[in-house]
């Protein structure tokens, strides 16, 4: 049974919250100080029937000389309200073998694994730049992202999961263009892309 990072929404968000997305870096430092003194792992499947939990996601913006990798969702993944929509992150849970400690290294390399499982990549660099939460879609209730810019050195992107995963590296106005399309994080995070 896969075990999930989870959070308790009351622990995550206490007496605020966040709706959409902060690149504020103070914001950035508190949710991952919160996540590595609160995190702990629960099974995938109480995780996704309790709202009362928060799955902690690592969302990669891939980046190559200007152009985003832009993909759709295929029929393959496991969230049925993501399927066939346009992305511009990949990404994934966080399970226990991404790590000792519950922190900034774990989700990282959770982050790394998940981009080694979806699509050949060559990796330069990955920051954490920003984070993201929507409690209006059910899905986005939850789960909360950690949203990295990963830039790499080629425009060669090979879906290792063809049936899920399906892109192209383009330019800004093509992403723009997608947007009716596409699932609410990837909404949310195009009008913060630079």
């Amino acid at each position: 049974m896969e075990q999930v990072l989870v959070v308790a929404r009351v622990d995550l968000f206490g007496v605020g919250g966040l709706q959409g997305v902060s690149d504020d870096p103070a914001v950035v430092a508190r949710f991952l100080q919160t996540v590595a003194g609160c995190g702990r792992f629960a099974p995938r499947a109480l995780a996704e029937q309790d709202e009362n939990l928060k799955q902690i996601v690592p969302y990669g913006v891939v980046w190559h000389r200007g152009h985003v990798f832009l993909f759709r969702r295929g029929k393959g993944g496991n969230e049925a309200g993501l399927r066939g929509r346009w992305s511009i992150g990949l990404g994934g849970h966080v399970n226990p073998t991404d790590g000792i400690e519950v922190g900034p290294a774990m989700l990282r390399q959770a982050l790394l694994r998940e981009l080694a499982e979806e699509v050949a990549l060559e990796i330069l660099q990955s920051e954490l730049w920003a984070v993201l939460n929507d409690d209006d879609d059910p899905a986005g209730r939850r789960h909360f992202g950690f949203v990295y810019r990963v830039e790499v050195a080629s425009d060669e992107a090979r879906s290792r999961e063809p049936g899920k995963i399906q892109g192209a590296f383009v330019p800004l106005e093509v992403v723009w263009a997608r947007c009716g399309g596409m699932e609410t994080w990837s909404r949310m995070l195009i009008r913060c892309l630079r």
